[in-house]
Protein backbone atom coordinates (compact mmCIF):
# COMPACT_ATOMS: atom_id res chain seq x y z
CA UNK A 1 0.00 0.00 0.00
CA UNK A 2 1.25 3.32 -0.79
CA UNK A 3 2.27 5.57 1.85
CA UNK A 4 0.50 9.05 1.80
CA UNK A 5 3.43 12.10 1.76
CA UNK A 6 1.78 15.30 3.46
CA UNK A 7 3.46 18.24 3.60
CA UNK A 8 2.93 19.80 7.27
CA UNK A 9 3.29 23.99 6.93
CA UNK A 10 3.93 25.69 10.50
CA UNK A 11 6.64 26.94 12.08
CA UNK A 12 5.70 25.13 15.64
CA UNK A 13 7.77 25.43 18.49
CA UNK A 14 7.52 24.65 22.29
CA UNK A 15 4.96 22.41 23.81
CA UNK A 16 3.36 22.31 20.35
CA UNK A 17 6.66 21.20 18.57
CA UNK A 18 6.34 18.55 21.40
CA UNK A 19 2.76 17.46 20.79
CA UNK A 20 3.35 17.29 17.30
CA UNK A 21 6.83 14.86 17.42
CA UNK A 22 5.01 12.46 19.35
CA UNK A 23 2.26 12.37 17.46
CA UNK A 24 4.01 11.90 14.42
CA UNK A 25 6.25 9.57 16.29
CA UNK A 26 3.50 7.24 17.35
CA UNK A 27 3.05 3.73 16.54
CA UNK A 28 1.05 3.01 13.45
CA UNK A 29 1.89 6.54 11.99
CA UNK A 30 5.07 5.68 10.23
CA UNK A 31 2.98 3.08 8.14
CA UNK A 32 0.55 5.74 6.90
CA UNK A 33 2.43 8.45 6.08
CA UNK A 34 5.64 10.16 5.52
CA UNK A 35 5.94 13.63 6.34
CA UNK A 36 8.11 16.59 4.97
CA UNK A 37 7.79 19.34 6.77
CA UNK A 38 7.68 23.21 5.81
CA UNK A 39 8.90 26.23 8.05
CA UNK A 40 10.98 24.75 10.75
CA UNK A 41 13.97 26.76 10.57
CA UNK A 42 12.58 29.95 10.82
CA UNK A 43 11.51 30.34 7.48
CA UNK A 44 8.60 32.73 6.79
CA UNK A 45 5.38 30.85 6.73
CA UNK A 46 4.31 32.03 3.48
CA UNK A 47 7.37 31.39 2.07
CA UNK A 48 6.87 27.65 3.61
CA UNK A 49 3.22 27.56 2.23
CA UNK A 50 4.41 28.42 -1.25
CA UNK A 51 7.02 26.17 -1.45
CA UNK A 52 4.75 23.28 -0.12
CA UNK A 53 2.19 24.57 -2.78
CA UNK A 54 4.78 24.19 -5.94
CA UNK A 55 5.95 20.46 -4.70
CA UNK A 56 2.17 19.66 -4.18
CA UNK A 57 1.40 20.76 -7.93
CA UNK A 58 5.01 19.18 -9.21
CA UNK A 59 4.13 15.99 -10.61
CA UNK A 60 7.77 14.80 -10.05
CA UNK A 61 7.46 15.47 -6.34
CA UNK A 62 5.69 12.88 -4.61
CA UNK A 63 3.88 15.59 -2.07
CA UNK A 64 -0.28 14.41 -1.97
CA UNK A 65 -1.64 16.77 0.20
CA UNK A 66 -0.69 19.96 3.04
CA UNK A 67 -1.95 20.07 6.02
CA UNK A 68 -1.25 23.77 7.88
CA UNK A 69 -1.01 24.40 11.50
CA UNK A 70 -2.25 27.37 12.77
CA UNK A 71 -1.08 31.05 10.19
CA UNK A 72 -1.16 34.27 11.58
CA UNK A 73 -3.70 34.73 8.39
CA UNK A 74 -7.09 32.94 7.70
CA UNK A 75 -5.96 29.94 6.01
CA UNK A 76 -7.84 30.57 3.00
CA UNK A 77 -6.54 33.99 2.49
CA UNK A 78 -2.57 32.67 2.99
CA UNK A 79 -3.66 30.00 0.64
CA UNK A 80 -4.48 32.60 -2.18
CA UNK A 81 -2.03 34.74 -1.71
CA UNK A 82 0.87 31.53 -2.26
CA UNK A 83 -1.20 30.81 -5.31
CA UNK A 84 -1.18 34.27 -6.67
CA UNK A 85 -4.93 34.47 -7.45
CA UNK A 86 -6.59 36.83 -5.84
CA UNK A 87 -9.74 35.77 -7.75
CA UNK A 88 -9.41 32.18 -6.36
CA UNK A 89 -12.70 30.77 -4.81
CA UNK A 90 -11.75 29.21 -1.94
CA UNK A 91 -14.41 28.05 0.74
CA UNK A 92 -13.54 26.78 4.28
CA UNK A 93 -15.63 23.92 5.05
CA UNK A 94 -15.26 22.87 9.38
CA UNK A 95 -15.58 19.04 9.49
CA UNK A 96 -15.47 17.64 12.96
CA UNK A 97 -16.65 14.00 13.15
CA UNK A 98 -19.99 14.13 10.95
CA UNK A 99 -20.49 17.68 11.52
CA UNK A 100 -20.14 19.94 8.73
CA UNK A 101 -20.90 23.45 8.28
CA UNK A 102 -19.83 26.60 6.39
CA UNK A 103 -20.41 30.47 7.31
CA UNK A 104 -21.80 32.91 4.90
CA UNK A 105 -23.24 36.06 3.98
CA UNK A 106 -26.87 36.09 3.91
CA UNK A 107 -25.97 37.90 -0.19
CA UNK A 108 -23.63 34.88 -0.76
CA UNK A 109 -26.11 31.19 0.00
CA UNK A 110 -26.48 30.81 -3.52
CA UNK A 111 -22.67 30.80 -4.67
CA UNK A 112 -21.29 29.19 -1.48
CA UNK A 113 -24.22 26.14 -1.29
CA UNK A 114 -22.86 25.48 -4.95
CA UNK A 115 -19.50 25.07 -3.80
CA UNK A 116 -20.55 23.13 -0.66
CA UNK A 117 -22.56 20.97 -2.91
CA UNK A 118 -20.14 20.35 -5.07
CA UNK A 119 -17.02 19.58 -1.96
CA UNK A 120 -19.46 16.81 -0.63
CA UNK A 121 -20.10 15.29 -3.75
CA UNK A 122 -16.46 15.16 -4.95
CA UNK A 123 -14.00 15.57 -1.95
CA UNK A 124 -15.94 13.76 0.70
CA UNK A 125 -17.70 10.82 -1.81
CA UNK A 126 -21.48 11.84 -0.40
CA UNK A 127 -23.62 11.36 -3.89
CA UNK A 128 -26.36 12.78 -2.52
CA UNK A 129 -25.84 15.00 0.31
CA UNK A 130 -29.04 16.87 2.41
CA UNK A 131 -27.80 20.50 2.99
CA UNK A 132 -29.64 22.46 5.66
CA UNK A 133 -29.94 26.55 5.58
CA UNK A 134 -30.18 28.09 8.78
CA UNK A 135 -31.30 31.81 8.71
CA UNK A 136 -33.61 34.09 10.57
CA UNK A 137 -33.92 35.95 7.66
CA UNK A 138 -37.69 34.75 6.46
CA UNK A 139 -36.99 36.30 2.97
CA UNK A 140 -34.27 33.37 2.55
CA UNK A 141 -37.58 30.59 1.86
CA UNK A 142 -37.87 32.10 -1.91
CA UNK A 143 -34.12 31.73 -2.51
CA UNK A 144 -33.97 28.38 -1.17
CA UNK A 145 -36.72 27.52 -3.80
CA UNK A 146 -35.11 28.35 -6.42
CA UNK A 147 -32.10 26.14 -5.43
CA UNK A 148 -34.56 23.25 -5.14
CA UNK A 149 -36.30 23.63 -8.86
CA UNK A 150 -32.87 23.22 -10.04
CA UNK A 151 -32.41 19.38 -8.24
CA UNK A 152 -30.09 20.18 -5.25
CA UNK A 153 -31.36 19.15 -2.26
CA UNK A 154 -31.59 22.30 0.23
CA UNK A 155 -33.67 22.24 3.41
CA UNK A 156 -34.75 25.43 5.02
CA UNK A 157 -34.40 28.04 6.02
CA UNK A 158 -34.36 26.99 10.01
CA UNK A 159 -33.92 28.89 12.75
CA UNK A 160 -31.02 28.69 14.88
CA UNK A 161 -32.38 26.74 17.60
CA UNK A 162 -32.29 23.50 15.41
CA UNK A 163 -28.71 23.12 15.85
CA UNK A 164 -29.86 22.18 19.98
CA UNK A 165 -31.79 19.14 18.91
CA UNK A 166 -30.86 16.48 17.11
CA UNK A 167 -32.31 16.88 13.85
CA UNK A 168 -29.82 19.12 13.02
CA UNK A 169 -27.53 15.75 13.07
CA UNK A 170 -29.69 14.10 10.21
CA UNK A 171 -28.40 16.83 7.53
CA UNK A 172 -24.47 15.95 5.71
CA UNK A 173 -23.97 19.98 5.88
CA UNK A 174 -25.09 22.88 7.69
CA UNK A 175 -24.91 26.65 6.42
CA UNK A 176 -25.00 29.02 8.65
CA UNK A 177 -26.30 32.70 7.37
CA UNK A 178 -27.40 34.61 10.66
CA UNK A 179 -27.03 38.07 10.74
CA UNK A 180 -27.30 38.17 14.83
CA UNK A 181 -24.78 35.41 15.00
CA UNK A 182 -26.93 33.35 17.32
CA UNK A 183 -25.98 30.31 15.97
CA UNK A 184 -22.42 30.34 17.11
CA UNK A 185 -22.63 29.00 20.69
CA UNK A 186 -25.38 26.29 19.59
CA UNK A 187 -22.78 24.94 16.95
CA UNK A 188 -19.85 24.74 19.64
CA UNK A 189 -23.07 23.12 22.00
CA UNK A 190 -23.16 20.58 18.48
CA UNK A 191 -19.74 19.96 18.24
CA UNK A 192 -19.28 19.11 21.87
CA UNK A 193 -16.63 22.11 22.75
CA UNK A 194 -14.39 19.82 20.02
CA UNK A 195 -12.39 22.01 17.74
CA UNK A 196 -12.97 21.38 14.11
CA UNK A 197 -10.45 21.02 10.87
CA UNK A 198 -11.09 23.16 8.07
CA UNK A 199 -10.65 21.92 4.45
CA UNK A 200 -10.16 24.85 1.91
CA UNK A 201 -12.42 23.99 -0.48
CA UNK A 202 -12.65 24.90 -4.62
CA UNK A 203 -8.82 24.62 -5.37
CA UNK A 204 -7.08 21.34 -6.94
CA UNK A 205 -5.10 21.31 -3.50
CA UNK A 206 -6.06 18.78 -0.64
CA UNK A 207 -5.23 21.46 1.67
CA UNK A 208 -6.44 21.15 5.89
CA UNK A 209 -5.82 23.45 8.22
CA UNK A 210 -5.73 22.15 11.88
CA UNK A 211 -4.37 22.59 15.38
CA UNK A 212 -1.78 20.45 16.56
CA UNK A 213 -4.25 18.62 18.67
CA UNK A 214 -6.05 17.70 15.63
CA UNK A 215 -3.50 16.12 13.81
CA UNK A 216 -5.02 12.66 13.35
CA UNK A 217 -8.38 14.16 11.76
CA UNK A 218 -6.15 16.72 9.52
CA UNK A 219 -4.18 14.01 8.18
CA UNK A 220 -7.09 11.34 7.48
CA UNK A 221 -9.01 14.20 5.87
CA UNK A 222 -6.43 15.52 3.49
CA UNK A 223 -5.61 12.01 1.92
CA UNK A 224 -8.80 10.84 2.28
CA UNK A 225 -9.77 14.06 0.13
CA UNK A 226 -7.45 13.11 -2.55
CA UNK A 227 -8.32 9.40 -2.79
CA UNK A 228 -12.22 10.77 -3.37
CA UNK A 229 -11.34 13.37 -6.09
CA UNK A 230 -9.32 10.42 -7.83
CA UNK A 231 -12.40 8.27 -7.99
CA UNK A 232 -14.89 11.04 -8.72
CA UNK A 233 -13.15 12.41 -11.50
CA UNK A 234 -11.53 9.24 -13.27
CA UNK A 235 -15.12 8.35 -15.07
CA UNK A 236 -15.46 11.59 -15.67
CA UNK A 237 -12.25 11.82 -17.77
CA UNK A 238 -12.96 9.07 -20.63
CA UNK A 239 -16.69 8.75 -20.77
CA UNK A 240 -17.63 6.00 -23.22
CA UNK A 241 -18.79 6.47 -26.84
CA UNK A 242 -22.13 5.68 -27.94
CA UNK A 243 -22.82 2.19 -28.27
CA UNK A 244 -25.22 2.75 -31.34
CA UNK A 245 -24.63 4.40 -34.74
CA UNK A 246 -27.96 6.06 -35.96
CA UNK A 247 -28.66 4.83 -39.75
CA UNK A 248 -29.10 7.41 -42.34
CA UNK A 249 -29.79 7.50 -45.74
CA UNK A 250 -26.92 9.15 -47.99
CA UNK A 251 -26.13 10.98 -45.17
CA UNK A 252 -28.17 13.97 -43.92
CA UNK A 253 -29.54 14.99 -47.29
CA UNK A 254 -32.60 12.33 -46.76
CA UNK A 255 -33.66 13.50 -42.82
CA UNK A 256 -33.46 17.51 -43.93
CA UNK A 257 -35.60 16.79 -47.51
CA UNK A 258 -38.08 15.40 -45.42
CA UNK A 259 -41.08 18.46 -45.24
CA UNK A 260 -42.10 19.19 -41.93
CA UNK A 261 -45.75 18.99 -40.90
CA UNK A 262 -48.35 16.54 -40.07
CA UNK A 263 -49.18 13.84 -41.92
CA UNK A 264 -50.30 14.14 -45.66
CA UNK A 265 -52.98 11.72 -46.60
CA UNK A 266 -52.03 12.15 -50.16
CA UNK A 267 -48.72 10.56 -50.10
CA UNK A 268 -49.97 7.55 -48.65
CA UNK A 269 -53.07 7.26 -50.81
CA UNK A 270 -52.88 3.90 -52.65
CA UNK A 271 -53.76 3.00 -56.32
CA UNK A 272 -55.87 0.56 -58.30
CA UNK A 273 -57.56 -0.19 -54.97
CA UNK A 274 -61.16 -0.79 -54.60
CA UNK A 275 -63.17 -1.11 -51.20
CA UNK A 276 -66.10 -2.66 -50.01
CA UNK A 277 -67.75 -0.30 -47.98
CA UNK A 278 -70.77 -2.49 -47.75
CA UNK A 279 -71.21 -4.57 -44.12
CA UNK A 280 -70.77 -8.57 -44.00
CA UNK A 281 -74.34 -10.33 -43.96
CA UNK A 282 -75.50 -12.15 -41.02
CA UNK A 283 -74.47 -15.86 -41.17
CA UNK A 284 -77.85 -18.16 -39.53
CA UNK A 285 -77.44 -20.82 -38.05
CA UNK A 286 -77.49 -24.17 -39.98
CA UNK A 287 -80.07 -26.60 -37.72
CA UNK A 288 -78.49 -29.84 -37.40
CA UNK A 289 -80.89 -33.29 -38.32
CA UNK A 290 -82.55 -35.09 -35.40
CA UNK A 291 -81.52 -37.86 -35.03
CA UNK A 292 -84.09 -40.58 -33.21
CA UNK A 293 -82.98 -42.94 -30.37
CA UNK A 294 -83.69 -46.69 -31.59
Amino acid sequence: MKKNNVAIVGNVTGNDASVLNNMLGAEGMSGLYTFTLYGADGQPEQDALRDAIDDCLDEEIDIDSIVCLPLTQAPQKAVRHALADDSATILPVMICDETRFITVEPDDIAKKAALLEQCLRRDLSILMPRIAIISSDSEQADNIKKMQEKGNSFFGPFSPEILESEEARAFDALIIADKDNKAEEQIKKLLDDKTPVTLLTGIALSVVATEPSNIYDALALATDVVKNRISYDFPLKNPLPKLFVEKKEDGDKARFAKKKGGFDPAAHKRENVTYNTKAPAEETPVEEPMVEES
